[in-house]
Order: structure tokens, then C-alpha cells, then sequence
């Protein structure tokens, strides 16, 4: 039974030789001049200045990460590919346009928290000054853009129309989730805003997830409700994921969430614990719709909602996700422990601390 499952499995050897290579074939592809750079004079202004900005694009990468996004969904890939190849004996199943859709995730991933710290006016991420804090904001959007053009590159090499199109809908949700969450209307009710916030978490967050598993299911020859499911395992992760970050923005401290303590409310982000607690204390609203501008309005929307049953119910949230995002990758019927993996990542997000 899911409920009582105990993570015992372990990722694939070939899987972790995998993501070992990502961040460096991620870096390889920022770092490999165009071939109109490589005609140009070796003195070029033009040559110098995409050397400055690949230096500028690796700098995320080379810091390294937690690699979550492609390692879904090279789990993903693993557990299609075998479904649909039945002489499967244990071998590395992932083939490399599987690999592309990993690194391209990754890829999105980093451009949007480029261009994230420039809209959040970030100083610092993991402890190191931001893209815009060393070089500027107008530097690391065009940084952002970068990657971004860097990995529409890597995806096009997939030569698949319909993966491309699959893959392409995230940059495009990605903006619509930010926009949803600059502009929220004052005149949404409790309930609307509720829902405004959940749609917004997908667009920003889950889709990537969900996208992502669902092109590798797409590569793997998987027929259209395997290829839901997979979609719908990422979403489900993927709403989970950010319904924890949203809670722990309150419970952890900043040294090791690697930002400051309640940074989404100085940010004027109403996030779930705010909006749950908000049923309870409606004068919660009221600072809701202004962003919690004024002085002394983020130490008493944090005071309120610590001491409301927001978290709790986030948490329940959060809960939900992850059982349901855990009980499609039951269903899968592969042979070895990337399934189970998909499962225990999913229950994980629960007693996740950063």
C-alpha cells in the first residue's frame, strides 16, 4: 500500500551516470560558439561578447543543483521505454533524445530562476550572489534569454514536431504563471483567488514537470493515456512541490532554505498557508490586497499564520498531490526500480526541509 511504503528504492546506476554527465553536456551546449561566432575575427567585439555571456549563462550551472527536474525525468523515460520495449534486461533504456528532454527541463528550470531573482529583485540564491546581483538586471535578462535560446537549440535537434510543441508549452506557461502572480485582482473573492493561486502554481511550476514526463512518454512510443498519466504524475509532483516550498517559506529557516525567511510575503505573495489562514482571520484580506505593503504588515500576516491551521491544511494539500502523483506511477508496469523511484519522490516532498 502507498500510505505505508517506505522509500527503499535506488536510482538506476545508469540513471546516475546520466545526470553526472547532464551539467556538463549542459555547459558544453551554452559554452559551443554558433557557427556565424566562429567565422568572426578572433578580436571580434561581437565574439568577445558572447564569450562574456556564456561565461555568464554557465554561472547557475556551475554551481551545481539538485538536478530534480531531469531526474524525473529520466525516471520517466526509464519506466516508458519499458513498457513499450519488451526484450527489456536491465540495460540503459534511455535513448538520447530522452537525454535532450532532461537537459532542456533543466535548462528552462535555470533561465526561469535567472529571470525570477531580476523580477524579485533577488541578492543572493544558494548562498551566492544572483545573475543580476554580480552583472546587472539588464545583463541577466538577456542571460535568461540566452539559456533559453540555448535550449530551444537542444530541442530542436530532437526533430520531433509534437515533442517540440509539448516541450515549447512551458516557456509559455511559465510567462502566463508569472503574470498571474504580479497581477492578481483585488476584487477576486476568497474562493476565486484561491483558485487563481492554484492555476498560477501549475503554470509557474508544475507544467515543467508535467510536460517534461509527458514528452519522454511521447519519445518512448507510449500510447495517449500512458502519455496522460505521465503528464498527470508530473502535475501532481509538481503542485506538491511548490504547496511544500509555500510552507516551508514559513517553517524553515533561511540557512537552509538558502533565501530569507518569509520571503514570499515581503515579496507580497499571498501563498496557500496566507489563503487558508485567511478563512479563519478575514482581516487577513485586507493586507492580501494591498501586498502586504505597509509597515508591520508582513510580522502580522506571519504572526496570523503561524498561529493559524493554514500550514496544517497546506501540508493536507500538499498530501493529496503526492498520494495521487505516487498511485499513477504504481500503475506503471515496469520491471525495475525507476517506478518505484517515481513513487518515493512523490511521498518524499512530505518530509522535505529545503
Amino acid at each position: 500500500m502507498i500510505l505505508s511504503r517506505k522509500a527503499t528504492s535506488t536510482i538506476p546506476e545508469y540513471i546516475v551516470k546520466r545526470l553526472k554527465n547532464l551539467q556538463m553536456d549542459i555547459i558544453t551546449s551554452i559554452v559551443t560558439q554558433s557557427e556565424i561566432s566562429t567565422q568572426l575575427s578572433p578580436i571580434s567585439t561581437a565574439t568577445n561578447f558572447s564569450k562574456n555571456l556564456q561565461e555568464m549563462a554557465k554561472y547557475y550551472f556551475d554551481q551545481g543543483g539538485k538536478l530534480f527536474r531531469p531526474t524525473i525525468t529520466l525516471l520517466m523515460s526509464d519506466a516508458c521505454s519499458q513498457i513499450t520495449k519488451p526484450h527489456y534486461i536491465g540495460d540503459d533504456l534511455i535513448d538520447l533524445n530522452q537525454y535532450r528532454i532532461a537537459m532542456v527541463s533543466e535548462m528552462i528550470h535555470t533561465a526561469s530562476l535567472v529571470h525570477d531573482d531580476v523580477i524579485d529583485e533577488s541578492g543572493t540564491r544558494r548562498g551566492a550572489p544572483t545573475v543580476n546581483a554580480r552583472w546587472g538586471n539588464r545583463q541577466a535578462v538577456l542571460v535568461g534569454d540566452f539559456i533559453l535560446a540555448r535550449a530551444t537549440k537542444v530541442l530542436c535537434s530532437i526533430g520531433e514536431p509534437p515533442v517540440i510543441s509539448t516541450m515549447a508549452e512551458i516557456v509559455e506557461d511559465l510567462v502566463q504563471g508569472e503574470l498571474m502572480q504580479l497581477t492578481v485582482p483585488p476584487e477576486l473573492e476568497p474562493v476565486q483567488r484561491f483558485q487563481h493561486y492554484m492555476a498560477k502554481t501549475f503554470y509557474k511550476t508544475a507544467s515543467l514537470f508535467a510536460n517534461s514526463c509527458k514528452s519522454v512518454a511521447m519519445l518512448a512510443g507510449c500510447d495517449e493515456k500512458l502519455q496522460k498519466d505521465a503528464f498527470e504524475y508530473g502535475r501532481h509532483l509538481g503542485l506538491a512541490f511548490q504547496l511544500v516550498d509555500d510552507m516551508l517559506d514559513y517553517v524553515a529557516t533561511s540557512e537552509i532554505l538558502g533565501k530569507p525567511a518569509a520571503a514570499d510575503l515581503k515579496l507580497g505573495l499571498a501563498t496557500c498557508p496566507v489563503l487558508y489562514a485567511a478563512h479563519d482571520y478575514p482581516e487577513l484580506n485586507q493586507l492580501i490586497n494591498r501586498r502586504f505593503k505597509k509597515d508591520g504588515d508582513v510580522e502580522k500576516a506571519l504572526k496570523i499564520v503561524i498561529g493559524s491551521r493554514g500550514l496544517e491544511q497546506t501540508k493536507e494539500l500538499a498530501k493529496e498531490h503526492c498520494y495521487a502523483a505516487a498511485s499513477l506511477a504504481e500503475k506503471l508496469p515496469s520491471k525495475d526500480s525507476s517506478r518505484d523511484c517515481l513513487i518515493d519522490y512523490a511521498l518524499s516532498q512530505l518530509s522535505r526541509d529545503r
